[in-house]
């Protein structure tokens, strides 16, 4: 246990709360892991696959990852502190996931190489696809957006 690296803890936690999140039925998002192998901080984004995940499922998912982490004997209790919390709805979308979550919602690309002419570019997203988005934006009802291209994009709040 003491030549484990925050590398290997991170690995470990993220294998964990995939197969306990994936039980209870929703999403690891993010994990950060940080601090030293003596004084771990665990940082988790969790959200349910169509959003809106509430305080109490998120809770729910701490106590459980908890006690995962100590079953399994990942890591000591004391030498551990776990913080879980839905995204915000200012969180960079970035996984073809995140934006599954938002058809219907107007949003704000940053892209890579430039679609219709530009690189910055806002509308209603219309559909997922494997590798692209399609929005309808001003003077554009269906742009194709490659997801490669998307650096990152938020809901227009």
């Amino acid at each position: 246990m003491a030549s484990m690296t925050l590398e290997d803890i991170q690995q470990k936690i993220e294998a964990l709360a995939n197969k306990v999140f994936e039980a209870k039925g929703m999403d690891l998002i993010e994990l950060k892991v940080s601090g030293h192998p003596k004084d771990v901080q665990i940082q988790i984004t969790a959200d349910k696959p169509s959003g809106g995940i509430n305080i109490q499922e998120c809770a729910i998912l701490n106590k459980s990852l908890v006690a995962a982490i100590e079953e399994e004997n990942v890591l000591p209790p004391e030498i551990f502190s776990l913080e879980l919390s839905s995204p915000g709805l200012d969180r960079p979308l970035v996984t073809r996931k995140d934006f599954m979550r938002l058809i219907g919602q107007e949003l704000y690309f940053w892209l890579s190489e430039a679609v219709a002419g530009k690189k910055e570019i806002q509308g209603i997203l219309l559909e997922v696809g494997e590798s692209e988005l399609t929005i309808n934006a001003p003077r554009h009802p269906k742009l194709v957006l490659p997801l490669p291209s998307i650096i990152k994009g938020v809901l227009v709040i």
